[in-house]
């Protein structure tokens, strides 16, 4: 039994450690891209010093800026998709193989059951799965850091 919560965890912990790999391999590199982009034009018009002159500097780069900047929406979005996906699977093969009985050491009314002298939860594997998701979220949702 505790093995398959083991198992319960690890699948979380692979799914998330997935979409970082996918995260490092094709989304980071475009996400950067667009990030120094938008730090480029940023800086180029700081250089300007007169409203007016920053203004048409402005209207000749916002197109640029909106597109670089709907760039890094669409990939965060992509990333987000993709752990939303993924959550979706997970929660298929868990509710197909992994149902298992979680023990509790306290009875909580409304959450618990007891049974043979044991409090178990009730769908306590699916809280399991829920909270580990949770944990290894942060894993999965990395963005670049803006130096």
């Amino acid at each position: 039994m505790e093995y398959q919560i083991l198992g319960i965890i690890l699948l979380s912990f692979l799914s998330n450690f997935i979409i970082y790999i996918i995260y490092r391999s094709f989304i980071q590199r475009k996400l950067l891209n667009a990030i120094r982009m938008l730090e480029y034009y940023n800086s180029r018009l700081e250089r300007v010093v007169s409203p007016k002159r920053k203004e048409k500097v402005y209207k000749k780069v916002s197109s640029e800026i909106k597109a670089y900047n709907s760039r890094l929406y669409k990939y965060s979005f992509v990333q987000s998709v993709l752990l939303i996906a993924f959550y979706m699977v997970d929660l298929f093969v868990l509710l197909t193989y992994f149902v298992v009985p979680v023990r509790f050491p306290y009875y909580v009314p409304y959450l618990t059951l007891k049974k043979d002298g044991q409090y178990y939860l009730n769908l306590g594997y699916l809280l399991v799965f829920i909270l580990s998701f949770i944990l290894f979220t942060p894993i999965s949702l990395r963005r670049p850091k803006i130096i």
